[in-house]
C-alpha cells in the first residue's frame, strides 16, 4: 500500500503529527509526505497512490488536490484536525467560510472514503455536520497520552485497509475482471462449453481476495463457488468474512428480483414483464447492480420464452426498448449469447450508462 500524506506547512502542529506517522509507519507501507500542491500533483502524476491523505481544511490546494486524486484513481482520507468546528465555521462565515464552502469544502468532503476525527467531540460536530457518515475517530497521540504512537497508527492503518476493501470492483486488474466474468457466465449457464474455449486467467491471492470481497457485497457469493465447481477449479481459501468496508451514502443491501416480486405467476412471459418492470424501476434509481443482471441472464437461459408475445407486452408497457438495451448491458457483462435473448440487442450511451450504474454500484 502506498500512502501519501498532504499537510499545511505552516502549522506545526499538523506537521509534527504527519512526521509521526511516517516515523511509524515506514515499516508497514510506502509513505510520503509533501506540503505542496505542486509537489503532491507531480508525485500524484508520476506514480500511484492508493491513498491521499489529506490534513486540515480551508484550502482550495486541498480541494484541488483531492480532485486530481479521485481522476488518477487513489483514494482520499481526510483529518480536518479540528477545523470543522462549529466555532470555525461561525468564525467571519459570512465573508469567507461560507462562499468556500459552497465552491469546495463540503464536496471535498462528502466524496472522501473517510473522514478522521481525533475526538469524540470533533465526530460529534461532523456528524451534525452530516457532510459525510463515513467517520473514524482516532486519537492524536502528540497532544495525548491515552493512545501511543504505535497505537495510533495500527488503528490509521486499519482504516487504511478497510478504504482499500471498499469498492473492490474499480481495483480490479482487468484480467481479475475477465476471470470474474467467465466464472459468473460459468455458475449461470452450468457448463464449461458455454465458455467457447476462453479460460479463467491466473490470479494473484490479492485479486482472488477482490474477486471474493466483491461477491460477498454483492450478494454474489454462490455463483462465485458455482462457477469454480463448473470449471472445475480449486476454491480459493481466503476467508474474507470478518472484512470491512465502507460504502456509498445511501447504500441498501442488493434484494433479488425474485425476493421482490415473487415467483407466483401465471406464465413465464408475465414473470419476465414483472421482471423487466422492476429493473426499470431499479435503473431509474440508480440501484441496478450485477445480482439482478444475473438473475435476469439465469431466467433467460433456463425457461422457455413466447418471444413474439414478449415482444408485444413490452411494447404495450413502453418496455421494449429499455428490454433491449438490458439486453446489451447482458452480452456485455454476462456475456449472453445473441441466441437466447427474448429480443434484440441495443448499444448506444444509454445502455454505457446502465452498465455504469451496475459497476458502480458500490462507488463512493
Amino acid at each position: 500500500m502506498r500512502i501519501l500524506h498532504f499537510y499545511h506547512q505552516e502549522s506545526d502542529l499538523q506537521a509534527h503529527y504527519v512526521a509521526l506517522l511516517m516515523q511509524t509507519m515506514a515499516g508497514s507501507v510506502e509513505v510520503q509526505a509533501l506540503s505542496s500542491l505542486t509537489e503532491v500533483r507531480k508525485a500524484l502524476d508520476t506514480q500511484h497512490y492508493d491513498i491521499l491523505h489529506i490534513h486540515g481544511c480551508w484550502s482550495i490546494q486541498y480541494a484541488k488536490a483531492a480532485t486530481q486524486a479521485h481522476r488518477l484513481g487513489t483514494r482520499v482520507v481526510i483529518s480536518p484536525h479540528g477545523e470543522l468546528e462549529p466555532w470555525i465555521l461561525k468564525n467571519r462565515q459570512w465573508q469567507e467560510k461560507m462562499p468556500k464552502t459552497l465552491l469546495y469544502q463540503r464536496q471535498t468532503i462528502q466524496e472522501a472514503y473517510v473522514v478522521i476525527a481525533m475526538g469524540s467531540m470533533e465526530r460529534e460536530s461532523l456528524e451534525k455536520l452530516g457532510w459525510n457518515p463515513r467517520i473514524e475517530t482516532i486519537r492524536n497521540a502528540v497532544i495525548t497520552h491515552s493512545i501511543t504512537p504505535s497505537e495510533m497508527t495500527r488503528q490509521l492503518l486499519t482504516v487504511y485497509q478497510k478504504v482499500m476493501d471498499s469498492d473492490v470492483f474499480n481495483l480490479m486488474s482487468q484480467q481479475a475482471r475477465e476471470a470474474l466474468f467467465l466464472l459468473l457466465k460459468a455458475a449461470v449457464s452450468g457448463n464449461p462449453h458455454w465458455l467457447q474455449g476462453q479460460t479463467v486467467p491466473q490470479l494473484t491471492a490479492e485479486e482472488w481476495r477482490q474477486l471474493l470481497i466483491y461477491a460477498r457485497h454483492e450478494r454474489l457469493e454462490h455463483l462465485l463457488k458455482r462457477g469454480i465447481h463448473v470449471l472445475g477449479m480449486k476454491e480459493p481459501m481466503t476467508d474474507v468474512s470478518q472484512v470491512q468496508s465502507y460504502f456509498p451514502t445511501g447504500y441498501h443491501p442488493v434484494r433479488t428480483i425474485t425476493e421482490t416480486i415473487g415467483n407466483k405467476f401465471a406464465t413465464e412471459n408475465d414473470r419476465l414483464l414483472a421482471t423487466f418492470k422492476y429493473l426499470h424501476r431499479l435503473n431509474t434509481s440508480e440501484h441496478l447492480a450485477m445480482a439482478h443482471l444475473l438473475e435476469l441472464d439465469r431466467e433467460i437461459r433456463e425457461h422457455d420464452i413466447d418471444e413474439e408475445l414478449l415482444k408485444d407486452t413490452l411494447e404495450d408497457a413502453r418496455l421494449l426498448t429499455f428490454a433491449s438495451r438490458l439486453m446489451g448491458v447482458l452480452e456485455s457483462l454476462t456475456q449472453l449469447e445473441e441466441g437466447l435473448m427474448p429480443v434484440p440487442a441495443i448499444h448506444d450511451r444509454q445502455t454505457e450508462k446502465m452498465e455504469d450504474i451496475i459497476t458502480n454500484h458500490l462507488k463512493i
